[in-house]
């Protein structure tokens, strides 16, 4: 099919020749490159129908070309509605469907080439030198018309805005001044997701690499003032998501949206990024990179400076410093940090203990690269969930979280891992808040700090404090389980049981498979003296036999007078005892069910002895209700650490 060539297409003051590849308002030829022209002639010719993006790319690309077509549809896209003064907000001539593809909506005429308007020489324009480090980069639809310019105070910038809008207006795009005024007269950003960005390798061994560059990005652009970025956490759940950017926007409360790709051949890695307005799926910004492996590091800061720009960001002195820091790395400890930050991201015992090993890679080959060291420290605090002794990987954690502040102060996540050691394994306690609250000075916008000292706080028994800390958390991580189930354990511990239930069931939409949460809910159930789920109806131990989730199981029969029941899981768990690290703390929560005081006292004080990271729970711990009053409970609170 196809446009007859001896006809011209005229739509509003434009007219567009398929024959010279031509695009003329009011008669003056304007300048528009091959693949924008390529995608309005396509939009034309089919007025009023929907042209999905499939059809665009049969058309435009052939299938052996190597192009990351999202990106390179959005960016022709971008720049034809550019050069047509158009808004995807409000448009006079294409129309986004979202998630499927493009409609031309103003009435097309198709003329006979003698009745055409004859074009005019190309009126000169003024273009920005282009930026050595930039493969690619396309100005984003403009919005100008039929919007009032933002107007600046002062009378002379209110002119120089006016002369800018008639210039654009006229069809001229002098000095990038229609992007400047598109820039001032959107929306402004409060926040901001970056979602996964996208493997075009063609290597499902190079995932490692994305999810890397992903994370790297969400931490740098955490760094600009005034920014929400949400974590890494819930943008993953849209990996490989085909939902609407708007819809995404909502679920995750974000003005705007970051998507791209990344692709790898050799030595050379090419990011593409493009920002898009959650609110109107407008596109504003896209930008292209290509730089050699071991400059990836510089590539987020490049990437957040062109954001913070297009956002309107006033860039604080110290973010400025931190953009226009660089460093090159040793590309193997590159390639193991990265495969380390990958496995540790996924989660469980064995992701974790892979984890540990590539970190312990990268500082070998680089010693004097903080970030594995930082790593480090988190996976053997983590190691603390799949019941290691405290005292094997507690000491670890610690050093690796000095060594890494010793070679930079600045890190707020290692900051907060020697924080939660303070916290967990040495009972140091005002050294621990000094901890998280630097962690959070340098980074505000850390989930895991906020979580970590949301946490502590609670166990302090300042509850309203913790539950903000957490709120806080839930904002930047909306989609985490371990920010609901930290949630619902400080409220758990502030006797506020119908606060804690709502949130372990937010961590069980995300999760259905979450035995802890299921059994926390009983406990709360419990807590408040009411009937919970049978414990009966369900098999707890069957969804997680860790020992912490039977011990929950064992209380539970207790409290429901089935001492039985709650007697053959405690022997479950001390037989586990006998050959593996069982946390002593959780045992003596049962034993203190069953009102066997001395034998809760005496599983307390094996706690004391292994340094159980649960210790720091006992100060408001309400399964210990009973014991308060009891000499040897008051000592062991005084041993931990707190004043009594």
């Amino acid at each position: 099919m196809g446009i007859d060539t001896s006809l011209v297409v005229r739509f509003g003051i434009f007219e567009v020749d398929p024959r010279s590849g031509e695009l003329r308002k009011g008669g003056s030829r304007l300048h528009l490159q091959e693949k924008p022209l390529q995608v309005l002639l396509q939009l034309v010719e089919r007025q009023g129908e929907l042209v999905t993006r499939d059809e665009l790319r049969e058309a435009l690309w052939s299938a052996d070309t190597f192009v990351d077509f999202d990106h390179s549809l959005g960016t022709a896209v971008a720049k034809l509605r550019s050069t047509l003064g158009d808004s995807a907000r409000s448009p006079r001539f294409i129309e986004t469907v979202g998630g499927r593809g493009y409609r031309f909506i103003a009435p097309v005429a198709f003329v006979a080439r003698e009745a055409a308007s004859t074009p005019a020489p190309e009126p000169a324009t003024f273009a920005a030198a282009p930026n050595p480090d930039v493969a690619e980069a396309a100005p984003a639809g403009t919005g100008i018309v039929g919007r009032a310019p933002w107007l600046a105070g002062s009378l002379v910038a209110g002119l120089l805005a006016g002369a800018l809008l008639l210039i654009v207006l006229l069809g001229f795009d002098v000095g990038g001044a229609r992007d400047w005024l598109r820039r001032q007269s959107s929306a402004p950003v409060h926040s901001l997701a970056v979602l996964p960005l996208q493997n075009l390798s063609g290597d499902a061994g190079q995932d490692y690499l994305v999810d890397g560059v992903t994370e790297q990005l969400i931490a740098t652009l955490a760094q600009l003032p005034g920014l929400q970025v949400i974590s890494r956490t819930s943008a993953m759940h849209y990996k490989g998501s085909s939902k609407p950017l708007p819809a995404i926007g909502r679920e995750l409360h974000a003005d705007a949206i970051i998507e791209g790709s990344v692709v790898r051949v050799g030595d050379r890695v090419r990011i593409t990024a493009q920002l898009v307005d959650a609110r109107t799926d407008q596109h504003l910004w896209a930008q292209s990179y290509e730089r050699n492996f071991a400059d990836v590091l510089t590539l987020q800061n490049d990437i957040a400076r062109s954001i913070a720009s297009e956002i309107r960001v006033q860039l604080t002195p110290a973010a400025d410093r931190g953009l226009a820091r660089s460093r090159t790395s040793v590309p193997a400890a590159q390639e193991a940090y990265l495969r380390g930050r990958y496995h540790y991201n996924r989660g469980d015992e064995v992701e974790t203990r892979k984890s540990i090993d590539e970190f312990k890679d990268a500082i070998r080959l680089d010693p004097q690269d903080p970030r594995p060291l930082t790593g480090l420290a988190q996976a053997y605090i983590a190691l603390a969930d799949f019941y290691e002794r405290p005292a094997e990987t507690m000491p670890r954690a610690r050093a690796a979280a000095e060594q890494a502040l010793s070679l930079d102060a600045t890190l707020s996540d290692a900051h907060a891992a020697l924080g939660a050691v303070r916290f967990l394994y040495d009972w140091d306690f005002r050294g621990a808040e000094t901890e998280f609250t630097r962690a959070l000075e340098l980074n505000p916008a850390s989930p895991d700090a906020h979580v970590w000292y949301g946490v502590f706080l609670g166990q302090m028994g300042r509850f309203d404090q913790g539950i903000a800390e957490l709120r806080r958390a839930d904002t930047l991580d909306p989609l985490s389980v371990p920010v609901h189930i930290s949630a619902g354990w400080v409220y758990y511990l502030a006797r506020r049981g119908g606060e804690a239930i709502q949130e372990w069931r937010k961590a069980l939409d995300l999760d259905p498979n979450l035995g802890v949460a299921h059994t926390s809910i009983w406990l709360a159930y419990a807590q408040k003296g009411e009937r919970w789920p049978g414990v009966t109806d369900a098999t707890p131990e069957a969804i997680d036999a860790s020992p912490l989730n039977m011990a929950t199981v064992a209380g539970l029969y207790a409290t429901a007078g089935d001492r039985p029941q709650a007697e053959a899981m405690l022997t479950r768990i001390t037989s586990l005892a006998d050959h593996r690290y069982v946390c002593a703390y959780e045992i003596a929560t049962a034993r203190a069910a069953l009102h066997d005081d001395d034998a809760a006292i005496e599983w307390l004080q094996r706690g004391l002895r292994d340094r159980s990271i649960c210790m720091p729970d006992l100060k408001v711990d309400p399964r210990f209700e009973r014991l308060r009053a009891d000499p040897r409970f008051k000592e062991l609170l005084r041993e931990i650490g707190f004043g009594v």
